[in-house]
Order: C-alpha cells, then structure tokens, then sequence
C-alpha cells in the first residue's frame, strides 16, 4: 500500500471514528441538561445518571480502539513474537469476562488444542481475541453459546475461529468495513457500541504479521470470524 492510500484510509477512519463519538456524546449532552434544568424528578435522577455512564462507557470504548488502532498502525506497539499457546492465552482471557457472559447467561467453550503454540506477540493476540469475543457477545442472544476452534491447515499456519449462535452478519458490509472503505457501525442486542473499530484492528494486527482474517454466516445461526497465525516451529 502506498503513503498516501494509506494517510487517506486514517484520514478516513478518523472522521469516520469522530462522527461516532460525536453521536454517542449527543445523548450525554441531553441528559445532563435534563437533570441540570429540574426536567427529571429526583427519583428518577439515578435511572438518568446510569444511563449517562452507560453512554460514557461506550464513548470510552470507541476511544480505546482508535487508539490502539492507530498506535499498531504506526509501529508504537511492541511486536516482539515468541513462542505461545492460544488455548492458555484464550483460558486465562476467558476468566476476566465472566461477568460480561454471566449477564446473558452465555457459553464460551475453548476447543483449542492445548499443545499447539504459534509464533506471535502474545498482547496482539489476546487483543484479537478480546475483540472478536466481545462483538461475539454483543450480538448474542440469551442462553446462546460461542465457540473457539482451530485447526491446522498446513506446516505453517494455525487457522481459530470463533463461532456464535447470534444475528448474524452482512457480509458485503463486513467485508467493506475491514477493507476501511465504508462505515459500518451497529449496535449489540442490548445496545451496547459497535463501530467496527475492532474487527479494524484485529484486521490491521493480523496484517502485520502477513496474516489474514474473513467473516461468514453459518448455515443454522449465527456468524463465523475465522484468522489465522503462524505456527511455530523449534529449530
């Protein structure tokens, strides 16, 4: 890619990330205007406040991913690769959001195999699947499963993919999003924030490793994001 497709692909996703937050700081605004000028009543003061935390939160989360973004793109992250295992990286990631699955009472199942290690930088790693998951979660119903498989493909490649049981996806749209061409901002079942700025980076970390990432609907229910990762290899 050159310079300038590449300045104008952040140029791009700048505005795009900028008329995000300035959407999602509209309904704050609202509602503290609401509670400065008497308009809600002193028992409903703690409904209004939450739901401004709630607002704060999800502007908080579109800031992290531009971050990250932009710091992986512009090689301020450590990329050291070393020798890991995903399954461990995926169990120990899985306990710090028992909450968030514990909500809508959902499974996630680690199918992978205990004994395969690839060669990657084990932040980006759990980065990939800390957003995966979590769009995971967003679009999945109660009482729904996800479920993390891999498989090895051939001597040099580890392909994961992480299946849900939730809405589904436009594929067209995703396939545009991770190419940085269009907007494509959806919120979770619950409303929780989507912006599509974390597939972008798990899409941008796995380009920097020269590995790639796809999207596809599953026959029954649900989607299917599917990466793939070095293995690694003793000398």
């Amino acid at each position: 890619m050159e310079k300038g497709e590449l300045y104008e692909k952040d140029d791009r996703l700048l505005a795009e990330a900028m008329h995000t937050l300035k959407n999602m700081v509209t309904p704050i605004t609202a509602y503290s205007e609401m509670i400065q000028y008497g308009h809600v009543g002193p028992e409903k003061i703690p409904e209004v406040a939450k739901k401004i935390g709630f607002c704060a939160s999800n502007v908080a989360s579109v800031c992290t991913d531009l971050m990250r973004i932009f710091r992986v793109r512009g090689n301020l992250v450590d990329k050291t690769v070393e020798e890991v295992c995903p399954y461990e990286v995926l169990r120990d990631y899985s306990y710090m959001i028992e909450c968030n699955l514990d909500l809508k009472r959902i499974k996630l199942l680690n199918h992978l195999d205990k004994a395969v290690t690839v060669l990657f930088n084990v932040a980006m790693l759990r980065s990939i699947f800390v957003n995966l998951i979590n769009n995971a979660i967003k679009f999945s119903p109660e009482d729904s499963t996800i479920e993390i498989s891999g498989k090895i493909v051939d001597e040099n490649t580890y392909e994961i993919s992480v299946k849900d049981e939730g809405v589904g996806i436009d594929e067209a749209k995703i396939e545009e999003k991770l190419n940085n061409n269009t907007d494509y901002s959806t919120p979770g079942l619950q409303n929780e924030a989507g912006t599509g700025l974390g597939l972008l980076l798990v899409k941008i970390i796995l380009e920097k490793h020269q590995k790639t990432i796809r999207a596809y609907n599953n026959k029954d229910k649900g989607s299917t994001f599917v990466f793939t990762l070095p293995l690694y290899k003793e000398n």
